[in-house]
């Protein structure tokens, strides 16, 4: 592992500051994250001017405003940004997720004061271009369409909405046809000139700088008097789990997203899972990964191996500063749609139920302590993981004792955790095949015979 920098308590004009040495090769990383994600367009503020919306009728919004900060800014065009960036063969991106945007600089050593300069341009001074506004609109209707062609993604977008109800993670980053109709360059000025403060940034460095010199970069281009972000707090939003009924329908959901001429199904099946931080997070990490989370794992063995109904077969437990969601996805063909989904309700049944066997649980333990070290192996995982952890409330202690963590988890602590986690009778379940043929399939599975089943047509979002 590169060294890591010691801790020192910055001054009063130093930035807080996440940062992992390495200088083994000249290459710098500067990262400024926005504390704000895309879960803020659920429910639009005041700020904004806009009266009485709907929940969800920005979604987006984020997404559009911190693209376009990239499309110009400082006086630039994008074109002269773009050939600036070139110029020194740097790299220069903003990424919107539900959670947070990351603005991002990589660059040699001798180029990344003149990148963030760049960077420090597109954070701070963006152009907001009508011209170029209006290419983004029309980029991001686009993408919608090309989506649309994509059934994995297509079958996720409506997993969530369908897993994730009226809580924020359910909007798509990337907006809808009607909420795109919305954005506007005036809003995205409001927007920025709300979120985009220095109490709402988190900065990260990896690479060949030490503190001093990391610092002194910062300062020039983001935190110095003549640099800073206006004064401004965290925008945080409210991610807590939307509120559930007393007497919720212990009932399967699913949801079929009906696009013609289908000859292969995609089937995300889950519930909402523990937060990262609560004390049953870790016992179901380990043991989802157990029944899905490796190429041996039972839901791989059972669906693929013995029976070759899905050339993969996996189940995931998100993280988030949100609760996430335990997902499993499959993709057989047209024909095997219901065999496959029968299978999967069957395991999942018998996973919650009747638990794991001995050597699973040594099995996962020991492959979730052992592949942990790739995740930290250079300075720019190890950057990612740290702002993720602070951005999510979790001890930054996970980078280097999570082994130690998984290794006290015991057979009991898990068997509480599925107990109070995992719910067999309502699950979700997303499939995007062709309705008229899965229906038949789907009305002969006996774990359906009381489920809500509704078909959508594929484009209606």
């Amino acid at each position: 592992m590169a060294a890591t920098s010691k801790k020192k308590q910055p001054s009063s004009t130093q930035a807080k500051l996440i940062l992992e040495q390495n200088h083994s090769l000249p290459l710098c990383r500067v990262q400024v994250t926005l504390r704000t994600g895309a879960a803020s367009d659920a429910k639009p503020g005041p700020e904004l001017g806009l009266g009485k919306l709907p929940d969800g009728a920005m979604a987006g919004l984020c997404n559009y405003v911190t693209e376009l900060q990239r499309r110009g800014a400082g006086g630039k065009t994008r074109a002269q940004l773009e050939d600036a960036i070139d110029a020194l063969g740097a790299s220069v991106q903003v990424l919107c997720w539900h959670d947070s945007v990351l603005f991002e600089a990589m660059a040699l050593k001798e180029h990344i004061d003149a990148a963030c300069a760049i960077l420090a341009d597109v954070l701070a001074r963006p152009d907001f271009s009508q011209s170029e506004s209006d290419k983004l609109r029309r980029e991001l209707d686009a993408n919608l369409d090309d989506l649309r062609d994509d059934d994995g993604s297509l079958a996720g977008r409506f997993f969530a909405r369908a897993l994730y109800g009226s809580h924020p993670y359910a909007l798509p980053v990337g907006g809808t046809h009607d909420s795109i109709a919305r954005y506007r360059v005036d809003l995205a000025r409001t927007w920025f000139s709300h979120h985009l403060v220095a109490g709402n940034v988190v900065y990260g460095v990896s690479g060949a700088l030490g503190e001093d010199e990391a610092q002194a970069l910062l300062a020039r281009h983001f935190t110095g008097a003549a640099k800073a972000l206006p004064a401004g707090p965290v925008r945080d939003v409210d991610l807590s789990p939307p509120p559930v009924a007393k007497k919720a329908r212990r009932r399967l959901r699913v949801v079929v997203v009906d696009k013609p001429n289908r000859t292969q199904s995609q089937i995300y099946m889950g519930q909402l899972a523990p937060h990262w931080r609560d004390a049953h997070y870790l016992p179901l990490l380990v043991s989802t990964t157990a029944f899905g989370g490796t190429f041996t794992a039972r839901l791989m063995d059972e669906v693929r191996v013995k029976r070759g109904l899905s050339y993969g077969a996996s189940a995931r437990l998100g993280q988030g500063r949100g609760v996430r969601g335990l997902v499993v996805h499959v993709m057989p063909s047209a024909e095997q749609t219901g065999e496959t989904l029968e299978l999967i309700l069957r395991l999942y049944r018998e996973w919650a139920e009747g638990g794991l066997r001995p050597e699973e649980v040594a099995f996962s333990k020991g492959y979730l302590q052992k592949s942990h070290a790739f995740t930290i192996q250079t300075a720019d995982d190890r950057l990612a993981l740290r702002t993720r952890l602070l951005l999510c409330d979790m001890p930054q202690g996970y980078v280097t004792d999570f082994p130690e963590r998984i290794a006290a988890v015991d057979e009991k602590a898990i068997r509480q955790a599925m107990d109070a986690c995992l719910h067999p009778d309502e699950l979700v379940v997303t499939l995007v095949a062709t309705a008229k043929n899965v229906l038949p399939q789907l009305a002969k599975i006996a774990a359906l015979k009381n489920a809500e089943i509704e078909v959508l047509p594929f484009d209606s979002y």
